[in-house]
């Protein structure tokens, strides 16, 4: 729970500008494997650091899924 508020407030702080300049979740998954790796997720949201990428995933499977991935670019 404490991660999900964490990558909300990210994504309130990260909001529209991110929206805007962030690929498609179809677009940053390059392996088209369902979920972003933490290298994904980097070369999509580079304004983001490590940290508030791990902090997005929300349920800590070591991915992004395109819910988590949706928070984290505030969309």
């Amino acid at each position: 729970m404490t991660r999900l508020i964490a990558a909300l407030s990210i994504a309130l702080f990260a909001g529209t500008a991110m929206a805007q300049t962030a690929p498609s979740f179809e677009q940053a998954d390059a392996d088209s494997s369902g979920s972003l790796s933490l290298e994904e997720a980097k070369v999509a949201l580079p304004t983001l650091d490590e940290a508030a990428i791990v902090a997005g995933d929300a349920n800590n499977d070591g991915a992004i899924d395109s819910d988590e991935y949706a928070l984290l670019v505030g969309g």
